[in-house]
């Protein structure tokens, strides 16, 4: 290996680190938007007639011409952790349509494996249904409520009086 080769190397291998933790930090923040990206991507692989999508196709066309407040940075995560889980591969690239990514490569990928696939979405659909069906947790207003000062002192040895 020539030197010239070794630097490249680590100067792709800092490139995707740095990468690797933008998207980290994005998808951090983002956890909701990865979850429902994921299941939408899912669905256009299993929708799709050849078995190949792009996170554009998973996309409303509404959130294609509109945008995201945050620059949609947390998206990567979505195809990358769907390889990573196996249930898609990456198989090409493309143009994303997209202009808020300047016509940006994006991947394409294939399912995989399309029962594992069809259980994640029926697994997920259905935690997101009983999800929407649960109310708030919440105290019954019992965290609000003020109790008698004598009740709270009651057994309690490191209350003091004056």
């Amino acid at each position: 290996m020539t030197e010239q080769t070794a630097q490249t190397d680590d100067l792709r291998a800092e490139g995707e680190r740095r990468r690797d933790v933008g998207m980290a930090l994005a998808a951090a923040r983002r956890p909701d938007r990865v979850t429902l990206g994921r299941l939408a991507m899912v669905q256009a692989l299993v929708d799709s007639l050849d078995g190949t999508a792009t996170i554009d196709d998973a996309t409303t066309p509404e959130e294609l011409e509109a945008g995201y407040e945050d620059g949609g940075r947390w998206r990567g995560t979505v195809t990358r952790s769907l390889v990573a889980d196996g249930y898609a591969e990456i198989v090409g690239t493309t143009r994303s349509r997209r202009p808020s990514r300047h016509r940006g490569y994006i991947a394409r990928l294939r399912l995989a494996d399309r029962p594992a696939a069809v259980e994640y979405l029926r697994r997920m659909t259905a935690a997101l249904a009983a999800y929407d069906a649960t109310p708030p947790a919440g105290t019954g207003g019992a965290a609000n409520t003020v109790t008698d000062s004598t009740d709270s002192q009651q057994g309690n040895p490191n209350h003091e009086t004056n």
